[in-house]
């Protein structure tokens, strides 16, 4: 069993990066970014709007490459149908909905956001503590001695160990990936799904796999995704709990199950918070909880804002509403783990390629396929087949259910 502190392990592969937060044997949070589908979450474009929606607060713009969005907007925001705009994109797909995206250009760290082209230091309002006046007078000089960039603090900046490090790594990175707008429009990417792990996590230990750990990092995606699919979670002390998501909101129900109250309410706060966050739910969030007395909903209710408080997206403590739900939301942001192997074709083929890049000794490995999966690979799939070391022979049946891998005779 490993010990320590968070680590984040790295699998690369044809057409895919996957990322897991481990704590010990324990998966915290996924990441996963495909050459077919890059995750675009903190990339900044140069957009064409399409419409104003005034009442809405919002615009819709295309990027180069017709991707749809949808653009918050402000009071401030000087827009008209026709005009351009930089945009940069905050949270994915999700339903029926386009990317999410506000206007200007940002980079969302784990205790402040820069502002490219702004000036000056302003506080969110959730603000936990002012830093003190020897850490804001550093953060002001190494702003004025960058150029133009303001900084918004965000709640937990005054936990940060060296917001001024912090501000400074969010600058450099910017320097170094800005440029001219590319074929999609594209001013800035993002950095990479590397970079922007570091962006929320600046010391956590990065670490890629390579043929010692590959089996045990499949092992832990494997069994992360199997349980972000399921509604039931057991909880410690004989607990369960229930997520379902709807188009509205997430709701979570807890019962004692086969244990006690008591063990429920010990074990529930810590559960809520890591499902949460495994499973990146985002918007409004209702807990069902069953009666409790007062103290105990004190304790409960602090208990949980604690363990909530390790979510770097910051999630937000509405409290319970009349009817006694406990109501949390969360900002929107990258894709939810449920949605990683949504497209069964692209899935197969790619756990396909991963296995043949991983067996260097397979000199000239053959693939079976389905019609459908052979359109994939000759089309979205290109990328990735294009970063294999060797050719690959493709077999197409129209029997094929999964792509395989065919073993040479012996």
């Amino acid at each position: 069993m490993m010990t320590g502190g968070p680590r984040v392990l790295i699998d690369k592969s044809p057409g895919q990066i996957r990322a897991l937060m481990m704590q010990g044997e324990s998966v915290i949070e996924a990441w996963q970014d495909q050459a077919h589908a890059p995750d675009l979450v903190g990339s900044v474009h140069r957009v064409r709007v399409d419409r104003i929606f005034a009442a809405q607060g919002r615009a819709t713009a295309r990027l180069a490459d017709g991707t749809s969005v949808s653009v918050r907007t402000g009071r401030r925001d000087a827009l008209g149908a026709g005009h351009p705009a930089t945009i940069t994109i905050m949270a994915a797909p999700r339903e029926d909905k386009p990317w999410q995206a506000v206007t200007g250009a940002r980079l969302v760290g784990r205790d402040l956001v820069l502002f490219p082209g702004d000036t000056g230091i302003a506080m969110s309002r959730h603000l936990e503590t002012v830093p003190d006046d020897g850490v804001m007078a550093e953060l002001a000089a190494c702003l004025a001695g960058a150029g133009e960039f303001g900084v918004i603090l965000r709640r937990t900046a005054s936990r940060s160990d060296d917001l001024t490090a912090a501000c400074r790594a969010l600058i450099g990175e910017w320097q170094d990936r800005v440029g001219s707008l590319d074929a999609t429009g594209c001013l800035f990417d993002g950095g990479g799904l590397v970079a922007r792990i570091r962006c929320q996590y600046p010391a956590i230990p990065i670490i890629e796999t390579g043929p010692e750990s590959w089996m045990m990092f499949d092992s832990a995606w494997d069994g992360m995704m199997t349980a972000v699919g399921e509604p039931q979670v057991a909880l410690a002390g004989g607990g369960r709990m229930w997520i379902e998501p709807t188009r509205a909101l997430t709701a979570i129900d807890l019962d004692s199950g086969d244990g006690s109250l008591e063990a429920l309410f010990a074990a529930a706060p810590a559960a809520i918070a890591a499902q949460l966050r495994l499973r990146q739910t985002g918007g409004l969030v209702a807990i069902d909880l069953p009666r409790m007395k007062p103290a105990t909903r004190k304790q409960v209710d602090a208990a949980l804002i604690a363990a909530l408080a390790t979510d770097p997206r910051h999630p937000e403590w509405i409290g319970r509403s009349r009817a006694g739900m406990l109501e949390v939301r969360l900002p929107h942001g990258r894709s939810d783990p449920a949605g990683y192997e949504a497209d069964p074709i692209a899935t197969s083929v790619l756990t396909v390629l991963r296995t043949i890049a991983r067996r260097p000794a397979l000199a000239a490995p053959v693939i079976e396929l389905s019609p459908d999966m052979a359109a994939w690979l000759r089309g979205p799939g290109t990328a990735a087949l294009a970063v294999l070391d060797r050719p690959v022979t493709p077999v197409v049946s129209s029997e094929v259910v999964t792509a395989t891998l065919q073993e040479p005779a012996r």
